[in-house]
């Protein structure tokens, strides 16, 4: 029998049937025309399907039966209270008990589907709970002291000069800053000027430690005791006479808890015992928290005072002091600043020496975190979020296909007496298992993605802020989750509980129209899958790119097959230049000696290790005008064959080697300061004022860089031997060798022992693994945004897949029909691949469009890449639309495997 047309009159007995069933439901008049196209339709799709009126009428049994099975299984108004099993919008807690048992019952009975959820919701809850775990602990938790919000990071900045760079404190300065009693309420310093390092040399063995040099204001503006003893008291630091150059004050000591427990096996009668470090002694005063955490830089084994006195290092001129102060009660950042500029104006016009130099106030925070940190961690919180609304796409595409599959078994539960807030429980009651499982495994898999994160970047992260699991993380996972239930678990469960009964006996499995409307709206969440995939992958692209075009900087030397390493050398018996030169100079004649070594140097600061020692730099003839005089020069102190060491060409002039360095005052300037001083190309010979003292240019090297990025600056090598007298450097020593260079370190720790049994090999690390902890930041935000990019990537194919597997699954009977009348493969095929190349390439385009819009945004991050490069934009949509037409491909194979004749006569 021929199939009638849509609103086709059906048989006489048929269309009795209909209007006994609308009777006996007494439906609203909103709700008829609903069900009457559903009994219209089951009994078209059954003619068609090739049976007699008949048979269709023996399988619907009583209409006025059906027509109250319908109204029953209608949904009622919450507000009114029906009884009895099959209506009622309340559930016992032993009903909700029975509904779980059941929800989980079904999710076992499909493991597949079950696991998949979970893996996906593991993956992107997960993802989520480690960034959010690294961003709390970084921008959102205050600092781990009291009232943190109060303490303020002071600066010195050269004023009216907006671009001038962020400056350290003078001790001179430091001393009337202290007296700004309106303003702070205690102000402290620090030496940051580098890390500084001492051997303890009393027990049996030598060990090197970090020390650090502060006051007592210090500890008071971050509100930190010792849990033993005492802190400093400010006449350690400021006391009668002038400084004697060191930065030394009184021979007091505060250790670190760390220190304290394995070196004085947590001795609470530590106080007042005598410490040697350097051969120097000094008493134990207290011992600091095992929580305390310098703000600045890695935490000390050990405090000493700062000697803060006039003279010395401590004038007017030599910035080399980290400053930190806690705003008194009632006084905001901004009115600090006001009062701040206001009295820096008096601190001039007083006193000539104070020179044009303001104070700048810093949120501490601010300043800890740095705005570099602060841009990757929001770019990568973005890009998780969206891994986020990417997997959550995905469970809900899984939850759709599923439900799809489901509606003939949620309509006879309905007609056999379920009511609609039964079944929008039960399937509530699903979601919510798949979501606590999900949610609880998601945190797992967070807590290893933030060791994975610290792994990869053990200091990308201040000491104070170490990411760590806590109830607000958990709490945010917890949200997420909901958020993921909500999204993939009502939306099915309110659409398939509102199944009509007459559905229960439908015949053909010809969808309705809400149907339709569900499968538009899951090629909607394919094609936000994609565009999602689409934005990660242009950010992780472009990431990529960058770090690729910061590898392939040129920084003007050779890090490979250079070990470096630090050696102290204390002040009691290395009193004056020429024994610290003399050491130096024995210590590499004979690591020179060891099979291997190509070259052996030491330096005052390593290259791309940032800037260091900006001391003014002038040539030093006639005819300049002020104006022309070139200032602010990295000045670096060498010993040895340091050139050779980090292969710097030599560009004119002489080599160290072959320089007499200690009978003279030769100096190395770099190609970029002898192309400005020196434009007619004379450098070469040339006199300069650099280092307190006229030297004669002796040669002129390759720029150096001294950042990872390959940014140069003006710079000046100096021979130790003719300044060594001025301080005691502390000096790094590197070794070029053929082979590994970390095999060197035993023989070289030999040697050492040779030369001086007391002395310790600090540090020892190839050049190579402290370039690339430079360029972690890089690295980090690189592998990190390739990850969730190809995790997305991942979702996306799976959502297509799932998506065109399902349509091809509810569209057997349409295709069985299109291949009975002579349809080919290919053209069915083609109908598949079709659908997915709309979802595709629509997704490609609005993902393009979201990464332009979020360019800028991620601009900061790149170097010598265009945030709108159209070869990575380009790429990525070849990548997308490859792997989605290979997710693609085996539902259109499967489509053309359907047997006509089976999907004609399947119910």
């Amino acid at each position: 029998m021929t199939k009638s047309g849509a609103g086709a009159p059906l048989p006489h007995e048929v269309e009795e049937v209909i209007v006994r069933v609308l009777a006996a439901a007494e439906l609203a008049s909103f709700d008829r025309p609903e069900v009457e196209a559903d009994l219209r339709n089951h009994f078209e799709d059954g003619l068609a399907a090739g049976r007699t009126i008949e048979e269709l009428l023996d399988r619907f049994g009583d209409p006025d039966e059906v027509g109250k099975t319908i109204a029953r299984a209608r949904w009622k108004p919450l507000c009114r209270r029906t009884s009895g099993q099959y209506g009622s919008w309340w559930m016992s807690s032993a009903e909700l008990w029975s509904e779980a048992k059941l929800s989980a019952r079904s999710l076992l009975r499909a493991p597949s589907f079950s696991l998949l959820v979970v893996a996906t919701l593991a993956l992107g809850v997960g993802a989520n709970t480690a960034v959010f775990t690294v961003l709390d602990a970084v921008l959102l938790a205050p600092l781990p002291y009291d009232q943190p919000e109060r303490l303020v990071r002071v600066y010195e900045k050269q004023i009216g000069n907006e671009a001038s760079a962020l400056n350290f404190l003078r001790a001179a300065a430091v001393l009337e800053y202290r007296q700004w009693d309106e303003v702070f309420e205690s102000f402290g310093v620090l030496y940051t000027y580098r890390e500084m390092g001492g051997d303890l040399t009393d027990g049996d063995r030598p060990e090197r430690v970090v020390v650090s040099y502060t006051d007592a204001g210090f500890f008071e503006a971050l509100g930190v005791e010792p849990i033993i003893g005492r802190a400093f008291r400010e006449e350690e630091s400021i006391f009668p006479g002038e400084s004697s150059g060191r930065t030394v004050g009184a021979p007091v000591a505060l250790l670190s808890h760390g220190l304290w427990e394995r070196r004085f096996g947590s001795d609470p009668g530590v106080v007042g015992r005598t410490v040697q470090l350097d051969g120097d002694n000094f008493e134990v005063v207290g011992v600091m928290p095992s929580d305390f955490d310098n703000p600045f830089g890695s935490t000390p084994d050990l405090w000493i005072p700062q000697d803060l006195r006039l003279g010395g290092f401590n004038s007017w001129s030599n910035h080399y002091l980290s400053g930190v102060a806690r705003l008194r009660e009632g006084v905001t950042l901004e009115l600090a600043r006001v009062r701040v500029d206001a009295l820096v104006h008096v601190l001039i016009e007083s006193n000539p020496d104070a020179d044009e130099w303001g104070v700048l106030l810093l949120p501490l925070h601010d300043d800890v975190v740095g705005e570099s940190r602060r841009a990757v961690l929001w770019i990568l919180a973005v890009a998780v979020g969206l891994v986020l609304l990417s997997a959550c796409v995905n469970v809900g595409n899984l939850v759709f296909a599923r439900s799809l599959g489901r509606g003939r078994d949620l309509a006879v539960r309905g007609a056999l007496g379920s009511g609609r807030i039964r079944l929008v429980a039960h399937l509530l009651m699903e979601s919510g298992i798949l979501a606590v499982v999900g949610g609880i495994t998601g945190v797992a898999v967070g807590w290893l993605g933030v060791r994975g994160i610290l792994f990869m970047a053990p200091d990308l992260f201040p000491t104070l802020m170490t990411p760590e699991l806590n109830v607000r993380v958990f709490l945010v996972a917890l949200v997420a989750t909901a958020l993921a239930l909500a999204l993939f678990g009502l939306v099915p469960a309110l659409r398939f509980s509102s199944t009509a009964p007459a559905d229960a006996l439908r015949a053909g499995g010809r969808a309705g129209t809400g149907g339709r409307r569900l499968r538009g709206a899951r090629d909607v969440l394919v094609v936000t899958q994609v565009a999602v995939a689409m934005m990660l992958m242009v950010g992780a692209g472009l990431l990529l790119r960058s770090f690729a075009e910061v590898q392939r900087v040129d920084l003007g030397f050779d890090d490979g097959g250079v070990l470096t390493f630090e050696v102290h050398l204390p002040d009691a018996r290395y009193p004056d230049g020429k024994s610290r030169h003399t050491f130096h100079q024995t210590f590499q004649d004979r690591i020179a000696g060891l099979p291997g070594v190509e070259a052996v140097a030491a330096t005052s600061w390593l290259p791309a290790n940032g800037r260091y020692n900006i001391w003014p730099m002038t040539p030093d003839f006639d005819g300049l005008d002020e104006s022309d005089r070139w200032e602010g020069a990295d000045m670096r102190f060498f010993v040895g064959d340091y050139f050779d060491v980090m292969n710097i060409t030599l560009v004119q002039g002489e080599s160290p080697r072959n320089t007499d360095v200690e009978g003279s005052l030769p100096v190395w300037v770099s190609q970029a300061y002898a192309d400005v001083a020196f434009p007619e190309g004379d450098a070469v010979g040339s006199l300069l004022f650099a280092a307190n003292d006229t030297r004669r240019i002796a040669g002129v090297v390759a720029d150096v860089a001294f950042e990872p990025r390959g940014a140069t600056s003006f710079m000046a090598y100096v021979p130790h031997a003719n300044y060594a007298d001025n301080r005691n450097w502390a000096l790094v020593q590197t070794v070029r060798a053929g082979g590994d260079p970390g095999a060197l370190r035993e023989r070289i720790r030999e040697e050492l022992r040779a030369v001086d049994p007391q002395l310790v090999l600090f540090r020892p690390r190839p050049m190579r693994s402290l370039l690339a902890s430079a360029r972690a930041q890089d690295r980090f935000a690189a592998s990190l945004m390739g990850i969730f990019a190809m995790l997305a990537l991942l979702l996306s194919a799976v959502g297509t897949y799932g998506v065109l597997a399902a349509a091809v699954a509810q569209r057997q009977r349409e295709i069985g029909i299109r291949i009975a009348l002579g349809a080919d493969a290919d053209s069915v095929r083609g109908m598949v691949l079709g659908s997915a190349s709309a979802m595709i390439c629509a997704g490609a385009l609005m993902g393009a469009g979201g990464a332009w819009a979020g360019s800028r945004w991620l601009q900061s991050l790149l170097f010598e890449v265009d945030s709108t490069d159209p070869w990575v934009i380009g790429s990525s949509i070849l990548v997308l639309v490859a792997l989605g037409g290979v997710a693609a491909w085996i539902p259109a194979r499967r489509a053309t495997s359907v047997d006509p004749a089976r999907a004609l006569s399947s119910e």
